[in-house]
């Protein structure tokens, strides 16, 4: 049996090189068991119908990889540690969903497959694989989703949407008809229950400083010359706000005239000056807000990041002045 199926179907145990025959197949399928969900998904998958017996078992084969998987990550990533223990945890398998679809990204553009023929009614070598292929490519992208939805507040990765999954990873446009859908099936309710001690919520990004002078002059200078802030917050509030130990104790939200990329841009030169001033952590306070009364989320300050913009080359002089 493969050792990752995900990897193993495109170079080591290949669909191409199967041979058996439909009656071959007839017979795995009889003795297939099927893997559990250990949790309820946030997605399920809306992919056509096996008809031979050759796709029903590759279809049950990742399926219960999929499975696998999902499994795996809830049960590495729902254990009581370190904040930092997690992150790191998720990094490592963000990293390895991430080489699952870069990977399967190069097979289709290695071997010119035409994904399309699985939509046809036609069933020939090519048309399996293509099948096959593109049923493990919507694996793979469900599972990448799974992990963000349920834990990205736990690390600063990039965050991405099924439709930036397609363009990214795979060069295309996403598919007119969705595959991968929000689940909509039964609550699936562990056999086991443990219960998991709450995480405190964070009150402070965790300042590292004593003197917040340097901090209250920045801010001063990014207001004069980029206009950061709305002109219902004060340079004080945003400094308060990043400073304090408790900001669920203050009673103002922080409102930005800057565009999100210019914000992402001023928290990304600023955040190694705390300890935990993560874009997660930022949605979490609930604190930050656009001009236009939009809260700041993880997503949007992620998806925002841009390496140039025209208020970078003012934003790097009043840093490199600050020095």
């Amino acid at each position: 049996m493969a050792k990752d199926l995900f990897i193993d179907l495109l170079y080591v145990e290949k669909v191409t090189d199967d041979k058996r025959t439909e009656n071959q197949f007839k017979e795995l399928l009889k003795g297939f068991k099927k893997q559990c969900l250990n949790t309820t998904p946030k997605y399920e998958i809306d992919f056509k119908k096996a008809y031979s017996n050759k796709r029903k078992y590759y279809l049950k084969l990742i399926e219960n990889e999929y499975i696998k998987n999902f499994n795996q990550i809830n049960d590495a990533l729902e254990i009581n540690t370190t904040p930092g223990h997690l992150s790191f945890l998720y990094d490592k398998e963000y990293n390895r969903i991430k080489n699952y679809l870069n990977q399967i990204s190069n097979y289709i553009s290695d071997n010119d497959l035409d994904e399309s023929l699985y939509l046809k009614p036609i069933q020939n070598d090519k048309s399996d694989e293509a099948y096959i292929i593109s049923f493990l490519k919507s694996n793979a992208m469900m599972l990448f989703m799974e992990l963000q939805e349920r834990f990205s507040e736990l690390s600063d990765a990039e965050i991405y949407t099924i439709e930036e999954l397609h363009e990214v990873f795979f060069n295309e446009e996403p598919p007119l008809n969705k595959v991968i859908i929000k689940y909509e099936g039964d609550k699936i309710i562990p056999a086991k229950i443990s219960i998991k001690p709450k995480s405190k919520l964070k009150t402070s990004f965790g300042y590292k400083g004593e003197n917040k002078t340097n901090l209250l002059n920045l801010i001063e200078s990014l207001q004069l010359k980029i206009d950061l802030l709305d002109n219902r917050t004060t340079v004080n509030q945003l400094l308060e706000v990043l400073t304090t130990n408790d900001f669920t104790k203050l009673d103002f939200k922080i409102y930005f005239e800057a565009n999100t990329t210019a914000v992402r841009y001023f928290i990304d030169k600023i955040k190694h000056q705390f300890k935990d001033l993560k874009l997660s952590q930022i949605e979490k306070s609930d604190k930050f807000y656009t001009k236009n009364d939009n809260k700041l989320t993880a997503q949007n300050l992620s998806s925002s990041k841009q390496f140039s913009f025209k208020e970078k080359e003012i934003i790097d002089n009043i840093f490199k002045q600050m020095q």
